[in-house]
């Protein structure tokens, strides 16, 4: 079984317009990154998965509200979907729909510069040991985890892609996991991470308990890729059989029993 931390999911037809049509597309890299094909059902991707965490599909044109309104509708007949909402703003009732005391943060949508249109989602989770899954794709959101950490010790971050740049490169990366595998509160997902040696020096550092598999499907690596070829670079990153039960069952599970809102 699979819980997999960083799935996006949409519908075809949104994706293929926006992709088209969009004031950003020749701005940001994630519009050239989807190929709408490979958005068809979640229940059909994930057909051999018995858990997982949804988190939507979005671009920098989505309104959060009618985001999460979407992917709760998507997922509400759907036992096996653990929708893992976009952090709402300030004075929204979103919270009360929350399944599990886990948000999703993304910097098209949030300015890491200025939260105040969303403090009060930082106190929430703080107030619950709950759960912020977020990037680290540059010095600027670099500095937001970090204040983060000290204003609200008690949230947990889940860094997306062991906190690469948006260059994937190396040392970026490295650097990343040395900063903050030292914080018991920090864990991190491989998704859209290709170097085994990458996967397997953030097990090392973090240990075997805060390390998640990801695939950021459908955000394709190259054209037409598989989903099966999302697991070559774990495969190679040569795991022990604990370490990679770990990281594609257990910890996440562990998220899950300790963010379960009863």
């Amino acid at each position: 079984m699979i819980i997999d931390s960083h799935v996006h999911i949409g519908k075809k037809d949104e994706c293929e317009k926006i992709i088209k049509n969009s004031k950003y597309k020749d701005v940001y890299r994630l519009y050239s990154c989807i190929n709408p094909d490979t958005i068809t059902t979640t229940n059909k991707f994930l057909k051999d998965v018995d858990k997982y965490f949804a988190i939507p599909l979005f671009f920098c044109e989505t309104d959060i509200e009618e985001a999460n309104k979407l992917l709760l509708d998507m997922v509400k007949n759907d036992e096996k979907a653990i929708p893992i909402l976009l952090l709402p703003k300030n004075k929204n009732n979103t919270i009360k729909l929350l399944k599990y005391n886990i948000l999703k943060e993304h910097f098209s949508l949030h300015n890491p510069n200025d939260i105040s249109d969303r403090i009060e989602s930082y106190k929430y989770l703080n107030a619950v040991n709950g759960f912020l899954l977020l990037h680290t794709l540059s010095n600027e959101t670099l500095s937001h985890v970090k204040y983060l950490r000290k204003q609200f010790p008690n949230m947990r971050i889940i860094l997306a892609h062991l906190g690469r740049n948006a260059k994937c490169d190396y040392e970026y990366t490295k650097n990343i996991i040395d900063i903050f595998s030292k914080d018991d509160k920090i864990y991190t997902d491989i998704s859209t991470i290709n170097n085994p040696d990458l996967i397997k020096y953030a097990v090392k550092k973090y240990g075997p308990d805060r390390v998640l598999y990801g695939s950021d499907f459908p955000f394709e690596k190259a054209p037409n890729i598989t989903e099966k070829e999302y697991m070559v670079p774990l495969e190679k990153a040569c795991l022990t059989t604990n370490e990679k039960e770990n990281l594609l069952y257990n910890n996440a599970n562990n998220i899950l029993k300790l963010s379960k809102i009863k």
